[in-house]
């Protein structure tokens, strides 16, 4: 495997353990607690607190944050992986992608 598919393939598994331990810790805390499962998503704001005082929906909601948050962080590390390999036309097509990336997210908050 050459360096840049390892640290694809290193970003996309961590994050998928990480989203996947912070669900099941969610739910976990759900059934424990008698806590009902809210239907949104915590503002990021309340996320801290949430997860002090053991809230099951801050440890849903950062789970998610993370789930989705895993392909941006995917693509960025591939696009320093191609910088460091000097390799300019790759890191110009992951530098559009993680642009476009970014744009529709900033788009459909709209």
């Amino acid at each position: 495997m050459d360096p840049v598919e390892r640290v694809v393939h290193r970003v996309l598994g961590l994050g998928i353990v990480v989203s996947v331990v912070l669900l099941a810790a969610g739910l976990l805390l759900g059934v424990v607690r008698g806590q009902a499962l809210q239907p949104r998503a915590l503002h990021v704001g309340d996320l801290l607190s949430g997860l002090a005082s053991l809230e099951a929906a801050a440890y849903i909601s950062l789970g998610v944050i993370v789930l989705i948050a895993t392909p941006f962080v995917r693509v960025a590390g591939a696009l320093v992986a191609f910088a460091h390999q000097r390799d300019r036309r790759f890191v110009a097509v992951t530098a559009l992608v993680l642009a476009v990336m970014c744009v529709s997210v900033l788009v459909g908050r709209a």
